[in-house]
């Protein structure tokens, strides 16, 4: 059985894993929130590879007790877009580079 830093770093892992498939999939010109569960891929394509590489850190998850359900992946996903954005939006300081 893992132990609680094991769990989160997996749901670490699988997050980071849906972050590079949700941002394939909006320069594939995708609405990622709608698509991400369901869509299917074709052979040999980047959001294949992406969506096969997120269910396995899903399964990896799963398997240590890390059971993350669609709606909150996607909500996790809207606060850092959220957050990333207003990041990039924030004013530079003059001492910055």
């Amino acid at each position: 059985m893992s132990n609680s830093k094991e769990r989160g770093r997996l749901g670490d892992i699988l997050m980071r894993e849906f972050g590079e498939f949700t941002a394939a999939l909006t320069e594939a010109g995708h609405d990622w929130a709608a698509v991400w569960w369901f869509g299917v891929w074709p052979p040999g394509t980047q959001l294949r590879w992406l969506h096969g590489r997120f269910l396995l850190a899903r399964e990896m998850a799963a398997a240590a007790g890390v059971h993350i359900p669609n709606e909150e992946i996607t909500q996790q996903q809207r606060e850092r877009l959220a957050y990333l954005q207003m990041l990039s939006e924030k004013p530079q300081s003059p001492t910055s580079h």
